[in-house]
């Protein structure tokens, strides 16, 4: 009973962010977790912001929000950036026989699946930067 109280406390605080318009101008980019920091360096003209920072989060917090970020993307814009890096890492996988890894986390309820721990970093990138973040990578 605590967990369920503790992740409606969670999405209730996460749900209740509200966008600034200088966080609407930032860009989020979500690295696969089975790369590594190596291989997801961001490119030239990005320049990173401070220090990098990490929550951690259920699966059902991160799909049940249309913008699970908003917060980080806040902050990425007071920070003075424009892009927002999050890797996410899985801490804890699914544990539930009724909510196969093929089912989306949103319709097993009361599930909240797996855990998460997303690691983001806020840089500030020239407009070609973007662009190459922007582009399908082959």
């Amino acid at each position: 009973m605590r967990r369920r109280s503790s992740l409606a406390i969670a999405l209730c605080v996460a749900g209740c962010a509200t966008l600034t318009p200088a966080g609407a101008k930032v860009a989020v980019y979500r690295v696969p977790a089975t790369e590594s920091p190596a291989v997801s360096t961001m490119p030239r003209g990005c320049r990173l912001l401070g220090d990098s920072w990490s929550l951690r989060i259920t699966e059902l917090e991160i799909e049940s929000q249309t913008d699970p970020y908003v917060s980080e993307r806040n902050r990425t814009a007071e920070a003075g950036g424009n892009a927002l890096l999050v890797r996410p890492r899985v801490e804890m996988p699914r544990r539930s026989l009724e909510c196969p890894g093929s089912a989306r986390i949103t319709d097993c309820p009361p599930e909240s699946g797996a855990w998460y721990r997303l690691t983001f970093e806020s840089y500030e990138c020239t407009a070609d930067a973007l662009r190459t973040l922007a582009a399908p990578k082959h």
